[in-house]
């Protein structure tokens, strides 16, 4: 499956579950801004320091670590991003990026989920503590060999106020792929089999 993909979803909607379901299944390569700026991390202390304080790096730089992985994937390799775009200003400059590297957008993945059932499914997950992957069941993270945590940031008070900062960046960014016709709504309340089944059967009509 040749396709590039965002995927949007609110905290706890399992964004991160289908992306590496997809990504195992069609052999997708994956362009995620929070790897970005842990590669970045470890090669420069000011980026590290960044990333401590919850800072976000410049979408110059982000731009510019993105265009670099484009140019080291086939273009008949499709890619799923993740964690970008936040803004209309960087969808519009998403959209250039992939042009520049002969890809055009397939699709906008959005997994809604409720403010109730992120607050339920978020109070009790828990995730990698050292690359922040979802676990479900296991002691071990199969994607880096890390232990589960549960974030302390994952309180009721905390939660409900990312939501509503994610919708209030994320809103204008659904809009802007309504228009554009790309965007695919699923319902993120499902078992995550039914969420799978849902997307590919959406993809495969897209």
């Amino acid at each position: 499956m040749t396709k590039n993909l965002i995927f949007l979803g609110p905290p706890g909607s399992g964004k991160g579950t289908q992306i590496e379901r997809l990504r195992e299944k069609h052999q997708l390569a994956v362009v995620s801004s929070g790897d970005i700026v842990r590669n970045l991390a470890k090669e420069n202390q000011d980026y590290r320091e960044k990333m401590e304080k919850g800072e976000l790096i410049s979408d110059e730089i982000l731009f510019h670590e993105i265009s670099k992985r484009l140019e080291t994937e086939r273009t008949e390799t499709g890619l799923i991003f993740d964690g970008f775009p936040r803004n209309v200003a960087q969808a519009t400059k998403l959209d250039q990026i992939l042009s520049e590297h002969n890809r055009s957008l397939s699709g906008v993945v959005y997994i809604e989920l409720d403010e109730e059932e992120v607050v339920k499914r978020l109070s009790i997950r828990k995730v990698c503590g050292q690359c922040g992957q979802p676990l479900f069941d296991t002691e071990i993270c199969p994607k880096c060999g890390g232990s589960p945590i549960i974030r302390r940031d994952d309180n009721e008070e905390t939660i409900r106020n990312r939501m509503r900062v994610f919708l209030d960046k994320t809103l204008p960014l659904v809009k802007y792929y309504q228009e554009k016709n790309k965007l695919i709504e699923i319902d993120g309340k499902q078992t995550i089999e039914a969420v799978g089944n849902d997307i590919s059967e959406a993809l495969a009509n897209a």
